[in-house]
C-alpha cells in the first residue's frame, strides 16, 4: 500500500516566505480532537503555519467540517491525511473513545492506536514540505517515538488541567498509602495526603487509593516517558487560572508548557452562523430566548461513565425543579425513566446525539451549565462567559 502523502497548501505567507509545516495528531476522542482542531485553525488563521492533520477515516469528516467551520477547510488551507486500520485491527468500540464504558476500556483504547503506526510513519515521512513539528495527543505516546526516530520534533498535547499533571506526579513520587504497606510517608497523615509543594492541595487517602486500574497504571508511565522526551507540552489551560502550577510544573517538572487554553476555545467559529444549518437544538434556544425564558445545559461528558441511577436522578431533579432545560445525554440509549421526557415536553430539550457545546454555551438565553467538570467543559464555559462580558 502506498504511503498516504500530503502536500500542505498555503506554504507561504503573505510575503512570500516559506512556513514551518505541522503535522497535527489527535487522539480519536472529541474531547481530545477539538482542542487540536482549534490549534490547527489558530495557526492558519493567523498565517502561522502550514497544517496537516492525521486521523482515521472514521473520525476524518468530523475533522473536515470542524476546520470548514473554523475558515480554514475550504480551498485546502489544511490538509487531513486518513490512516486506516490493518485489517482486523480496530479497536473494539470502534474508531472513537466515546465508545468506551469504563477507565481501563479507554486504556485499551489508547493502546489499541498502536497499530496505526507504521502507516503514521510512512505518512509523516510522505509529507511536503517535510514536516518540522509534530504536535501529538500525549495518550499516542508512540508516535513520539516515530516522530524522534524519522528526525521530526515532536510536543505532546496535554488536555487535562495543568493541576491535575502536579498532583499526578507527586503521587507517583510520593506513593501515599504505602504507609499501609509498611513505608514511611511523612506526606500522609490522618487518612490524608498532602502535597509538599503545595500544603493547601490535601486529599482523602480514600480518593487516592487503591490506585487506578493497572492498564491505565501502564499507559500512564507510557505517556510520562513519551512526554518527558518530548520538547514541550501544549497544555490546554491559562496563566490566570493555573499560574502557580504551570510555573510549578516549568520550574520541578518539566519540559516546558506553554498554556494557550482560550485562545483554543475562541480560535474556531461558530458551527451554527447560517441560520438554515442550525440544528433542532439550537433553534429550540432561539425559541427559548425569543420568549424570554433561560435555559440551563446539562452534559455529564461524552467519556465519564454515569450510572444509569445517576442519571434518572438528575432526570427527576430537572422534573421538580420546574426549570427550562437542555440536557445532552449519554449514552444515547440512557434511560432516563418511563415518561420523562413526555412530562417534561416544552420546558425540557433531551438530546442524544453529540452537540456542539460551545455554540450552546454561547446562546444568550442559555445561564447556567450542569456539568461533570471535564476540563474541557471548564474552559468553554470560561470562554463563554468571557464572550459576554
Amino acid at each position: 500500500m502506498a504511503p498516504p502523502t500530503a502536500a500542505a497548501a498555503h506554504c507561504q505567507d503573505l510575503h512570500g516566505r516559506e512556513l514551518p509545516h505541522v503535522a497535527v495528531f489527535p487522539l480519536m476522542a472529541k474531547g481530545h480532537t477539538i482542542p487540536l482542531l482549534d490549534l490547527a485553525c489558530l495557526l492558519r488563521r493567523r498565517g502561522l503555519a502550514a497544517v496537516t492533520l492525521l486521523t482515521t477515516p472514521g473520525n476524518a469528516a468530523f475533522a473536515r467540517a470542524a476546520l470548514l467551520a473554523g475558515g480554514v477547510g475550504a480551498g485546502g488551507d489544511a490538509a487531513v491525511v486518513e490512516l486506516p486500520f490493518p485489517a482486523g485491527h480496530a479497536p473494539a468500540g470502534g474508531e472513537s473513545a466515546e465508545g468506551v464504558a469504563s477507565a481501563s476500556s479507554f486504556a485499551a483504547f489508547a493502546e489499541a492506536t498502536s497499530p496505526l503506526r507504521p502507516r503514521f510513519e510512512d505518512a509523516l515521512e510522505a509529507m511536503r514540505p517535510p514536516a518540522g513539528l509534530l504536535v501529538a495527543d500525549g495518550f499516542l505516546y508512540w508516535a513520539h517515538a516515530s516522530a524522534a526516530a524519522l528526525g521530526v520534533p515532536s510536543v505532546s498535547f496535554l488536555g487535562t488541567s495543568a493541576f491535575a499533571h502536579v498532583v499526578r506526579d507527586a503521587c507517583v513520587r510520593d506513593k501515599p498509602g504505602a504507609s499501609a504497606q509498611g513505608h514511611d510517608d511523612a506526606s500522609t497523615t490522618g487518612g490524608t495526603y498532602t502535597v509538599p509543594e503545595f500544603p493547601d492541595l490535601r486529599f482523602s487517602l480514600a480518593d487516592l487509593v487503591p490506585p487506578p486500574p493497572p492498564p491505565l497504571m501502564e499507559l500512564d508511565a507510557k505517556m510520562a516517558v513519551a512526554v518527558a522526551a518530548s520538547h514541550g507540552v501544549i497544555m490546554n489551560t491559562f496563566h490566570d487560572l493555573e499560574g502557580r502550577y504551570i510555573e510549578h510544573w516549568n520550574r520541578q517538572i518539566g519540559p516546558r508548557a506553554w498554556p494557550i487554553g482560550p485562545q483554543l476555545c475562541l480560535a474556531r467559529q461558530s458551527t451554527s452562523d447560517a441560520h438554515a444549518s442550525r440544528p433542532p437544538w439550537m433553534l429550540w434556544l432561539d425559541e427559548k430566548a425569543a420568549a424570554g425564558r433561560t435555559v440551563l445545559y446539562i452534559s455529564l461528558g461524552t467519556l465519564a461513565v454515569i450510572p444509569e441511577v445517576q442519571l434518572k436522578q438528575v432526570a427527576d431533579g430537572l422534573e421538580r425543579a420546574g426549570v427550562d432545560f437542555l440536557w445532552a445525554v449519554r449514552p444515547n440509549n440512557a434511560d432516563l425513566g418511563m415518561g420523562f421526557e413526555e412530562r417534561v415536553e416544552g420546558r425540557g430539550n433531551v438530546v442524544r446525539e453529540w452537540v456542539d457545546q460551545r455554540d450552546i454555551l454561547g446562546h444568550s438565553c442559555v445561564r447556567g451549565f450542569l456539568s461533570h467538570c471535564g476540563w474541557n467543559s471548564v474552559l468553554e464555559s470560561v470562554a463563554a462567559g468571557g464572550t459576554r462580558c
